[in-house]
């Protein structure tokens, strides 16, 4: 009777904990789609003087690749190239074809690396000051929401980091108790198997409310994340076994 009661506990501890992690799986994915997806709108872009030819604006896209090796990649665009792709856009062409001039300024559009959105308060703060250069322009409100979830995303990778590290203390524990007892016999083997069931479990809940809901079941690949509240549910078991075992010496 106790040992029945005993596995019930075990089977509520380990599928919490199961569900715990997929929800845990599922923040940090959603996380990283967005900062993927803001990343695309991060970018930099210096409006040159309008008379800048393109040997002075490859020239200046050298220099500050030089001055700046966090720079990936610097792409310039002619007064021509700009022109044309203003052009394919009906709202401005209306405004551009009372214009007789070709308004538009050569630009410099500049790619940085993830370590300067992740750690600059401003991204170009190591661009000297050039005659050459007008403006230099990027989203800050992008810029912002990036640096966000960038945070909370590393923040919830740490947590979990924190969990799992304790989660595995536990069991280490557990199993050293396991080992330290006199003939466990059956018991052990019928905690483990209530454990995997209570992860898998968890797992299977979880993924029939993602189909319930319609969403993305991207939350459910790559295919091996089913294993991981398996996995989490069999050392929570083990170290409720320890637990228990230290408990009733």
């Amino acid at each position: 009777m106790f040992w029945r009661a005993y596995n019930g506990h075990v089977l509520i501890i380990t599928f919490l904990i199961g569900l715990f992690a997929m929800v845990l799986i599922a923040v940090q994915q959603n996380l990283s789609k967005a900062e993927t997806s803001v990343k695309t709108a991060l970018g930099v872009v210096a409006f040159l003087q309008p008379n800048t030819s393109d040997a002075d604006a490859q020239k200046l896209a050298d220099s500050l690749k030089a001055q700046d090796p966090e720079i990936l990649s610097v792409e310039f665009t002619s007064k021509e190239k700009a022109y044309e792709e203003a052009m394919r856009d009906p709202n401005l062409a209306k405004s551009l074809v009372l214009i007789k001039s070709n308004p538009l300024p050569p630009s410099l559009t500049i790619q940085y690396s993830e370590a300067v959105w992740q750690n600059r308060i401003q991204p170009t703060e190591k661009i000297s000051p050039s005659s050459a250069i007008q403006e230099i322009r990027w989203d800050p409100q992008a810029y912002a929401l990036y640096r966000s979830i960038h945070r909370w995303r590393v923040g919830c990778m740490r947590f979990s980091g924190f969990i799992g590290a304790m989660l595995l203390i536990w069991a280490i524990i557990g199993l050293y108790q396991m080992l330290s007892a006199n003939n466990p016999g059956r018991e052990i083997w019928v905690t483990l198997v209530v454990g995997v069931f209570g992860g898998t479990l968890a797992w299977g809940l979880w993924a029939i409310g993602l189909h319930s809901i319609q969403a993305e079941i991207s939350a459910l690949r790559p295919s091996w994340i089913g294993l991981l509240p398996v996995c989490l549910g069999l050392l929570a078991a083990l170290g409720c076994f320890g637990f228990e075992v230290r408990h009733a010496d």
